[in-house]
């Protein structure tokens, strides 16, 4: 049911799909007015609902990112901005070796270079409404996957930017979240694992000696996960919890498998790590061909 009007705005990137569009969807019933970032006509027509509006939003475009601060700005209810949810991503994986430049380029350019871009435009109406920024992590930003490299790169990268800005700031009353979702069945998710294997078949007879095997084994495992990871309506409802609750901690886990890696990342050995990892794809691996 939806809550009575909160006259606040909300903005969420990449909400056409998944979690942003999970996300958009429970702040809206919460009462908030949510700017749904998409990037087409057609996403906009899938997201538009009572207190959610569609936005142009490629955050590696400027114009759009001035266009959504103008519209923050101009708002027909002078409505502050009580909360950004930084959640556009891509994810295009393939070993290190082996995954083009400007691949990993585009992976920073909107993984982590488009929220920074973000932050800046819209940062001065929160330090206004003293609001709050959330940043959508990754448990690939504490534990890097064999062939996630550029991804977690990026994730890893948009963590250690999400403390430095918490610290600067803390004394202006903005609150910085980052939220660590583990496996989640989106369309991105199920998605990238048939890029890999796409590539996979496009390496060298070299590359495919080397790193066929891995890429099937890995692709194989996270699919057999994600059958039964956290569905995005509830990755949805504890993010939009952890943008609205009073005393929100500086990091949230989506899921058992971020709860569980996070903290083993944090204190063992980098070495029995890769085991732990090693093990834990195996175990994957050998479940899906039950």
């Amino acid at each position: 049911m939806t809550q009575p009007n909160k006259n606040e705005l909300m903005v969420v990137s990449g909400a056409a799909t998944g979690i942003g569009a999970a996300t958009a969807q429970e702040l809206a019933a919460m009462g908030y007015h949510v700017l749904a970032g998409v990037r087409t006509d057609g996403e906009a027509d899938g997201v538009r609902a009572p207190g959610v509006e569609p936005v142009t939003l490629d955050i590696t475009v400027p114009e759009h990112i001035e266009s959504i601060a103008e519209r923050i700005a101009d708002d027909p209810e002078e409505r502050p901005l009580r909360a950004v949810i930084n959640n556009a991503g891509i994810e295009i994986n393939a070993p290190v070796e082996v995954l083009p430049l400007d691949l990993w380029r585009k992976q920073f350019e909107v993984n982590l270079f488009g929220h920074v871009a973000v932050i800046q435009a819209l940062l001065p109406f929160l330090r206004t409404s003293r609001g709050r920024i959330v940043n959508i992590s990754s448990v690939g930003g504490a534990a890097a996957l064999p062939i996630f490299g550029a991804y977690a790169g990026t994730k890893f990268a948009l963590e250690a930017a999400s403390d430095a800005l918490r610290r600067e700031v803390t004394a202006q009353g903005v609150q910085v979240v980052v939220v660590q979702p583990g496996g989640v069945r989106t369309e991105m998710a199920a998605h990238s694992g048939k890029i890999s294997l796409e590539r996979a078949d496009k390496l060298s007879v070299e590359h495919q000696r080397l790193y066929g095997d891995l890429i099937k084994s890995t692709v194989a495992a996270n699919t057999a996960f994600l059958k039964r990871a956290l569905p995005a309506a509830r990755a949805g409802v504890k993010i939009a919890r952890a943008a609205t609750t009073a005393r929100p901690r500086a990091r949230y886990t989506l899921g058992m498998d971020a709860a569980f890696t996070i903290p083993l990342a944090r204190v063992l050995p980098a070495r029995l790590m890769d085991r732990v990892l090693s093990a834990s794809h195996r175990s994957q691996r050998n479940t899906s061909s039950h």
